[in-house]
């Protein structure tokens, strides 16, 4: 047991080392959590047939110069009635914004753009955002083409190289003129999603199963990786609770019983303990890892599921292909073989992906609240993120992001006043006469 954990201990020390390579940093944000979950290894490391380092950086520099190129055309073809916004249009879209403000007498156009967009200053940084209307903690940023790229980049690769929707869905709630045609232009780019395997034909669909309670009832597989060893470890235990969805993956040396039964005692004292344990490895091998359960763990009392291979809401032929592509998309972008470091990061990527069936992400099923990743989860500018290192370096940020929304909601108050009254002015109330049938009556008009 000790050896073990000195074994982990000496592989974190490892992981954090490799993540200061000076090589990476134009690669992600700094800080973010891509930069450490796609972290790249040193040469040494590197497998059989595997790109460097700097061939990564030049084919993400070409797939940036496509892009924009790209959605240069795009923009151009749309003219004024494009969401893109050029470097041009969007600054001067916030100086026509700041003037729409502070006019004293404002046209229709000043209204309509002071109803659209606010302009927020954080660290001396203007950005152009959503009209809040009051509704402070939920800001949406417009970006320019310059910006798209990275930031379209940055979230194909957190949700493991996922498709338009689920893209879409990440980036709908933070940006204002992120669309699904520009998600298409850079996915059309992305070398590594047209390697994908192919998805299988599916055959019949399992029998729905029900289940009442989150950990009600959760399924564990041990997938064989001996073809492609990571050292020591040969082998991917995967857990998961059916009713969310939500996985678990952890490296293993062995499968055998006692050492499946340790990983499985700690994601118990963590998330709660199953009343039924499912698997598709065997009745055999299910039984045995109760029994050590129980025996280890005197209070717990849980029994084995019912014997269905290839019924189960996970079984162990989709799980184990799903967890294999997930390991070669990570090992690829990672320029990496060790998989086994990486598979706490895959495990993130999966459970914040948004699910159909759910109409949510398992994160979300399982803990009530998205997956957070830091300040690149808040609502401070990606550029102002990357530049904080203290505490009170974020406070400032905060409090500027916050006076600055208190001043455009005062700014849209008195905006909203001055419109009102400009409405009365320009339709006033007729007076009230008294009721006539004839064709000339002063008291009626049409509008």
């Amino acid at each position: 047991m000790t050896k073990y954990w000195n074994y982990l201990e000496a592989s974190q020390k490892d992981c954090y080392r490799d993540t200061m390579l000076d090589s990476y940093k134009n690669t992600v944000p700094q800080g973010s959590f891509l930069q450490f979950s796609m972290m790249p290894q040193r040469a040494g490391n590197d497998p059989p047939g595997v790109s460097n380092v700097n061939e990564m950086e030049m084919e993400i520099s070409n797939m940036r110069e496509k892009f924009l190129m790209s959605v240069t055309k795009l923009v151009e073809s749309k003219s004024y009635n494009s969401k893109v916004f050029s470097k041009e249009k969007y600054f001067q879209t916030i100086k026509e914004v700041k003037e729409a403000k502070e006019k004293g007498k404002k046209s229709s156009r000043d209204y309509r753009r002071a109803a659209k967009y606010d302009v927020i200053s954080v660290q001396g940084t203007e950005k152009l955002i959503e009209a809040t209307h009051g509704e402070r903690d939920r800001i949406r940023y417009y970006v320019h083409k310059e910006e798209l790229f990275d930031i379209l980049h940055d979230t194909h690769l957190s949700i493991g190289h996922g498709g338009r929707t689920r893209m879409l869905k990440e980036l709908q709630g933070k940006y204002g003129n992120v669309t699904k045609e520009v998600i298409v232009l850079y996915l059309t780019l992305c070398k590594q999603c047209h390697q994908k395997n192919p998805v299988p034909k599916k055959g019949l669909p399992p029998k729905p199963m029900t289940f009442k309670d989150i950990d009600s009832t959760c399924q564990v597989e041990i997938l064989d990786m001996q073809s492609s060893a990571d050292g020591e470890f040969k082998f991917v235990l995967y857990y998961q609770d059916h009713l969310t969805k939500f996985i678990i993956l952890r490296p293993l040396r062995t499968k055998q019983a006692r050492e499946v039964v340790r990983v499985l005692l700690d994601i118990f004292t963590i998330l709660g303990t199953p009343s039924v344990l499912d698997s598709d490895s065997g009745v055999e091998f299910t039984d045995q890892v109760v029994q050590e359960l129980n025996e280890l763990w005197p209070d717990l009392k849980i029994v084995s599921g019912k014997y269905h291979p290839g019924q189960s809401q996970g079984s162990l032929e989709g799980a184990s292909r799903d967890v294999k592509n997930m390991i070669s998309t990570w090992m690829q972008s990672n320029h990496s073989c060790h998989w086994a470091r990486g598979l706490r990061f895959m495990q993130m990527v999966r459970n914040q992906a948004f699910d159909v069936s759910l109409q949510q992400s398992p994160f979300e099923a399982m803990f009530g609240c998205k997956a957070k990743f830091g300040l690149y989860s808040s609502n401070l500018p990606r550029e102002t993120v990357a530049t904080l290192q203290t505490e009170e370096e974020l406070e400032i940020a905060e409090e500027q992001l916050e006076n600055s929304l208190w001043i455009r909601q005062e700014e849209r108050v008195e905006i909203g006043a001055d419109r009102s009254d400009m409405d009365d002015d320009m339709d006033p109330t007729p007076e009230a006469t008294e009721p006539s049938t004839s064709q000339g009556a002063s008291g009626l008009h049409c509008w």
